[in-house]
């Protein structure tokens, strides 16, 4: 009894890679939606110490306000610098404090104006991209030294909310 060979065709065999291709896009694509990183490098400078806390919450993407013992910094930008006078309570004893000259109130008319600037770029880009996720939030990011008086916060505060900043992050140390 003579056993028939299965003929096989001597071309070579192909590799149908459209269906390869599409199964990588969709891992690809599913990836990259599922894929989430928070890039914020927040560097306190060498005049600043700031306070720790025991806080689990990340920074998120803001104007970054710096208020250490010399300047008030926006975005790496110096815009007041800070001066230190005589404590009327404590004698022997120095405060830092926004000078008079720059003060309308508690408004501190410099800060106004770069925070303003910044409002109005953010909403601007908002606009253009049309997403929810880059429309202007009124966020501000704060760093500022722990021995800060509260006087000079709260004018900052102040002027970051008539430059329609309402919502405050303060950068400190994690505890371990």
């Amino acid at each position: 009894m003579a056993l028939n060979k299965a003929r096989r065709s001597e071309e070579p065999a192909s590799l149908n890679i459209t269906s390869m291709m599409d199964m990588m896009t969709i891992i690809l694509v599913f990836l990259l939606k599922s894929y989430g990183t928070q890039d914020i490098s927040v560097a306190p400078s060498d005049d600043l110490v700031l306070p720790v806390s025991t806080a689990q919450k990340s920074p998120e993407i803001a104007v970054n306000v710096v208020v250490s013992k010399i300047s008030i910094v926006v975005d790496g930008v110096p815009i007041v610098n800070l001066e230190t006078v005589p404590d009327p309570e404590n004698p022997g004893q120095s405060v830092l404090q926004v000078p008079e000259d720059l003060l309308n109130g508690q408004l501190i008319d410099t800060l106004l104006d770069e925070l303003s600037k910044k409002a109005d770029i953010a909403k601007d880009i908002g606009k253009q991209s049309g997403l929810a996720e880059h429309a202007f939030k009124g966020r501000l990011l704060i760093q500022c030294d722990k021995k800060l008086p509260f006087a000079v916060l709260r004018q900052v505060m102040y002027t970051a909310g008539q430059a329609q900043f309402s919502e405050f992050k303060f950068v400190v140390y994690k505890m371990e």
